[in-house]
């Protein structure tokens, strides 16, 4: 063999990241984390695809990866080098069990409000976040999302366990004081309160849905003539 056959090229061991390596990373960090269910879904291709593509990106050094609830899938989420392949604005995202379930479920919200549905545009909620910190006054609480929709903003909550009655009842009248309209996803046995707490609402503004969402039951973003 050659002296010339046995050298290496100059990227051996490298990863060049692909222009949809960086826009899906940067939706990672938009979301905290994704399953990867989700990143299937977001690349059309099945769970095998995406877990083969998870494991290029942590080769890579982009990402990380783990089992985080007992209920849910693996997640992946970014590293530092992650966060500069994507230019994402967002640092890396610390993994937390406790928020892990919730994560997911309003990750699966955007993904058929903004993708399947194509209703509106999302923000995430740390873009939400940054925005409020760079203006002054009251700190409001923040949405899961925001749905920007021909119709104006729609304030999007995902809840998965059941709040203080009079902080829910809060949460409501401040969203809806806010935003055009508000849409709640939540589990079943929460859908009472919550639907109360809508129903107490000055301006009549507040939807609740289930989660699991039920696609059926949402609108249809308008047909092009």
């Amino acid at each position: 063999m050659s002296r010339g056959s046995r050298r290496r090229r100059s990227d051996y061991g490298s990863f060049r990241a692909s222009e949809r390596d960086a826009e899906l990373l940067y939706l990672v960090g938009e979301q905290y984390a994704l399953t990867l269910p989700q990143l299937a879904a977001l690349i059309g291709r099945s769970v095998h695809t995406a877990r083969a593509l998870r494991d290029r990106w942590k080769r890579a050094g982009w990402a990380g990866s783990g089992k985080l609830a007992v209920e849910a899938p693996p997640f992946v989420w970014l590293t530092g080098r992650g966060v500069a392949v994507a230019r994402s604005p967002f640092r890396p995202w610390q993994p937390n069990h406790g928020l892990a379930v919730h994560i997911e479920a309003v990750t699966w919200v955007r993904l058929l409000l903004e993708r399947e549905l194509g209703l509106g545009e999302w923000e995430c909620e740390r873009s939400i976040a940054r925005r409020h910190a760079e203006q002054s006054g009251r700190r409001r609480h923040l949405p899961d999302g925001i749905l920007s929709s021909a119709e104006g903003q729609i304030a999007i909550e995902v809840e998965l366990t059941l709040k203080n009655r009079g902080r829910l009842r809060e949460i409501a009248r401040d969203s809806g004081n806010t935003y055009q309209r508000v849409w709640y996803f939540a589990r079943p046995t929460i859908i009472p309160t919550l639907r109360t707490a809508a129903a107490e609402s000055a301006w009549q503004n507040i939807l609740v849905y289930p989660y699991p969402p039920v696609p059926d039951e949402l609108p249809r973003p308008p047909q092009r003539a």
